[in-house]
């Protein structure tokens, strides 16, 4: 979901890039093959022990490669997605109440 957050931030960009999603740092020894065959790789990893410990992890195991943190982008927010939901969420709008003594406003045609 954060690949698909930053898609919509970024309103659709236009790259080319390799992607890999990892869905879980679980998942990461698996990438590493490929991310070190990248000379840049863009981290938009969560604000967590996990997160912190992958970007190190990536940091290491991929030294000829240009690791680029963006964590601080969604500084305050878990991940992506929890900063994108709360930049789009829709203002509260207060319910309507009528004055004292008169009706209220009428709804469904009542």
């Amino acid at each position: 979901m954060d690949f698909l957050s930053y898609l919509t931030i970024k309103e659709h960009p236009a790259f080319s890039l390799n992607v890999v999603v990892l869905n879980s740092v679980a998942n990461l020894d698996k990438a590493i093959p490929f991310l070190q065959c990248n000379n840049n790789i863009h981290l938009f990893l969560d604000h967590d022990e996990a997160g912190r410990k992958a970007t190190t992890e990536i940091m290491n195991r991929c030294p000829e490669s240009r690791v680029i943190d963006y964590s601080g982008f969604y500084l305050g927010y878990k991940d992506v997605n929890d900063y994108l939901r709360a930049k789009t969420r829709p203002r509260h709008v207060p319910a309507m109440r009528s004055a004292p003594g008169k009706p209220g406003p009428k709804v469904c045609g009542k």
